[in-house]
């Protein structure tokens, strides 16, 4: 727990900054949410401490009659939302559009460029129906990110890049909002509800990596993107010398842009893989919202006009009879096999889903231990300190979604053992210690085509095998087959080093290496396997999960009939 400052008007705000980095490796109904105690932020490390002290002041407090010397004994959610969404005000700085200098790769981008990239995504944000939110008409303004002057910038390159911004960063959201009623903010004490948004800013290329080129296109959003669109303006200047450059950086401005107007507006990373406010940005082009975050900005600011035949689910994740906290809860269409929304259970282990179309669906839940893990959800306070110590749990039967009703649910998970599984696949290349560190911190998700078929996927994970379960994806009309065992290499990397062939010692040459250099070492490698995956011509576009279920071990096995999937790990994509 921070210490707290005794003038009570500093209990306020919190800025929290996430950025996105498009030269390495995002959430859903998933809010920016913090948990405050004694008027100040918890911080996920102290949660047990912050729990012991509530209870010993709760054990105090009985012996004291007088409320005003009553010590704090109470938790409180805070929920990030725009004060007035209906009148939402963006300004785009105009000052540090152009290139930088000589040695920059990023060809020019005009300021009205980069106005009407930022206005599309706007466009899309406010088109979705079942949510009310409407942004005023973007204005030309002079300014930088600055957490405390009320003004929601979005700049081109930042004067000074952020504190804690890695440099290749694609852009940076930087969001403050209010933890208590009264609050200090651009050096005026005002009283707010708590959670309002006071200022948000966002910038592209906060580092200013010369060797980041980020593009403007134009064209219809459709499910999956459409990475065939031209670019419109910057990109990479053709006359630049790239010599200098060790990873180049790209990306759509306006594809960046809906993620981070999505903060803007209180959504933080859906750990839904497929979701246009999870990562999927990055590598993909005019990628339209999913009803994951159609559904998430409705929960905000629900439009009670449209939301006509929607109703609610709520309940609680159990292990042992034990709230879990931080539980991943997803709701499937039990026809499409489509993740539809999911949430993030609270301390208490409940959750709450509304705007939710009338219809039958699966529902499950599943620790945030990868393919997205909790440290990829630094802004939910739930998901960040999350619980991991369980396996994926379905509720035996569907569920029934009807008209202006809640339905209620409980849904009871086992307990991880050690032979337990968990499935990921190869999507960005890594080394050995970064999947024992990160598990692969994030997924982006496969792009399929209806009437394709994908040779060799790749998928790696805790007794990922053939022998021990089957490999499948939610939903009709996509099928795997092909299914082995295989040695998957993780990283593309080889070593070499520089050798000379002597009358006794021949050099291990490699075409791989350079002429004078031999191999040292291969590609780091796990066990796992490989499929191929088959969309039939007539499968709907949309997202679907990729699903293991540990069906081939002995019924006796810990592990016999359960499941692991990939949220959202594959998409059929649209025309």
């Amino acid at each position: 727990m921070k210490k707290k400052n005794n003038n009570w008007l500093f209990s306020l705000i919190s800025v929290f900054i996430l950025f996105f980095c498009c030269t390495s490796n995002t959430f859903a109904f998933t809010r920016i949410v913090d948990l405050v105690f004694d008027g100040m932020s918890v911080e996920a490390d102290k949660l047990d401490e912050t729990l012991a002290t509530i209870k010993q002041n709760k054990a105090k407090n009985k012996t004291i009659f007088d409320p005003a010397k009553r010590k704090p004994d109470k938790l409180f959610v805070v929920k990030a939302r725009q004060k007035d969404p209906q009148n939402i005000q963006l300004e785009i700085d105009t000052s540090g559009v152009l290139v930088k200098n000589e040695n920059d790769i990023q060809a020019s981008i005009s300021n009205q460029g980069f106005l009407d990239a930022i206005q599309e995504s706007v466009n899309l944000w406010e088109s979705v129906d079942v949510a009310e939110v409407m942004f005023a008409p973007l204005k030309f303004a002079s300014g930088q990110a600055n957490p405390d002057d009320g003004r929601n910038i979005i700049s081109f390159r930042a004067v000074e890049s952020p504190e804690g911004v890695a440099q290749g960063s694609a852009f940076v959201s930087i969001i403050a909002f209010a933890r208590s009623e009264n609050v200090l903010f651009m050096n005026k004490a005002i009283m707010v509800k708590p959670g309002t948004i006071l200022d948000a800013d966002v910038i592209f290329d906060p580092t200013n990596d010369p060797c980041l080129a980020l593009h403007t296109t134009k064209g219809a959003f459709k499910t999956g993107g459409d990475d065939s669109v031209p670019i419109s303006e910057g990109g990479i200047d053709p006359t630049a010398d790239l010599s200098t450059c060790t990873n180049i950086g790209a990306g759509d401005i306006t594809d960046f842009a809906v993620e981070s107007i999505g903060s803007v507006l209180g959504l933080d990373n859906s750990p839904i893989a497929s979701s246009a406010t999870s990562f999927v940005t990055q590598i993909r082009t005019r990628y339209a919202l999913t009803t994951d975050d159609k559904i998430g900005l409705a929960n905000i600011y629900p439009n009670k006009n449209t939301l006509i035949n929607h109703g609610s689910i709520a309940g609680k994740v159990l292990l042992k009879k034990k709230p879990v906290r931080g539980a991943h809860v997803v709701l499937e269409d039990s026809t499409t096999g489509q993740p539809i929304t999911s949430t993030i259970t609270d301390i208490n282990g409940n959750f709450l889903i509304a705007a939710i179309s009338a219809g039958i669906y699966k529902i499950y839940a599943e620790p945030l231990d990868g393919p997205t893990r909790k440290n990829t959800l630094a802004r939910n306070f739930f998901g960040f300190a999350s619980q991991i110590n369980f396996t994926t749990g379905t509720l035996p039967s569907e569920i029934l979604i009807r008209n202006k009703k809640t339905t209620k649910v409980t849904i009871n998970v086992q307990e991880l053992s050690a032979s337990a599984f968990n499935i990921n696949y190869i999507g960005t290349p890594l080394t050995e210690s970064d999947i024992e560190k990160i598990g692969g911190g994030f997924l982006l998700p496969i792009m399929i085509m209806a009437g394709e078929t994908l040779t060799d996927v790749q998928f790696w994970g805790s007794n990922i095998s053939k022998d021990f379960g089957t490999l499948s994806v939610s939903g009709s009309g996509i099928t795997v087959s092909n299914v082995t065992d295989a040695s998957i290499p993780i990283s593309p990397f080889i070593r070499c080093s520089a050798c000379e062939d002597t009358p006794d010692t021949m050099c291990k040459r490699d075409p791989r290496c350079p002429a004078t250099d031999e191999i040292t070492a291969e590609p780091d490698q796990i066990q796992g396997i490989t499929a191929n995956i088959t969309c039939a011509a007539s499968a709907s576009p949309g997202p679907r999960n990729i699903i293991f279920t540990g069906n081939k071990v002995d019924p006796t096995h810990p592990s016999f009939g359960l499941i692991d999937q990939i949220t959202g790990g594959i998409i059929v994509t649209e025309d």
